[in-house]
């Protein structure tokens, strides 16, 4: 018998594959990568660090308009990268006001973070930011991974788990804070990643859709 359950795919940067109702995504949108905000799909809106440019006010303004639609249920990707030419300030800067609009209009963060997890620990600690943080594509160790949990924050892992990397925290990750995502990849559907994860987490499979499905509703409660 089919699972009424939904694919919870936290972040990708393509349309809704289906419309049955069988997977559910947030696509992301690069408001300073000119990306247009979708009429129907749910989506995070924010500025990524990548594309910070001269035009940052008029983009924050675009992202505080569009914080207001319906559509619209988290900011983000928005973060810290130390393996881009932008300066660190720069991008530091442009992270602190996404907070501080994402906790104006109550919206949970969608974080991008390279080599910069302390950075943007501090900088959370410091905007005293208590709604849902999530760490999407991480694919770092299960010391750093502790330290995000134990803070309260929620990992999502992706297509790079699939090669056996992230066996380790796959196994350790409670699945109280744990998402699933496909990013940038096309040729990857969601339901492999969620059946590889299972098979890692020796569960069967209709219990980690449940338990995604749970936090994706805590984290985005209609």
């Amino acid at each position: 018998m089919k699972t009424q359950i939904p694919y919870i795919n936290i972040h990708t940067h393509q349309p809704d594959p289906l419309l049955d109702g069988s997977i559910v995504s947030i696509r992301n949108i690069a408001l300073n990568q000119h990306e247009a905000i979708p009429a129907e799909q749910r989506c995070s809106i924010g500025l990524h660090p990548w594309y910070i440019d001269g035009h940052t006010a008029a983009s924050l303004q675009q992202l505080r308009s569009g914080l207001k639609q319906a559509a619209v249920v988290a900011v983000g990707e928005c973060g810290l990268d130390k393996n881009i030419a932008v300066p660190f300030l720069e991008q530091q800067a442009v992270f602190e006001q996404q907070i501080q609009l994402a906790a104006e209009f109550q919206k949970p963060l969608i974080i991008h973070c390279v080599r910069a997890f302390q950075e943007v620990l501090t900088t959370l600690s410091k905007s005293q930011f208590t709604l849902p943080v999530i760490f999407h594509g991480y694919r770092k160790n299960w010391i750093l991974a502790q330290q995000l949990i134990g803070k309260g924050y929620y990992l999502s892992i992706g297509a790079h788990c699939l090669d056996g990397s992230q066996d380790d925290i796959l196994k350790n990750m409670p699945l109280e804070q744990l998402f699933l995502e496909t990013d940038t990849h096309t040729a990857i559907q969601i339901e492999r990643i969620y059946q590889y994860v299972a098979s890692v987490k020796s569960i069967p499979l209709v219990q980690l859709m449940q338990a995604v499905y749970d936090n994706y509703r805590r984290v985005f409660a209609d």
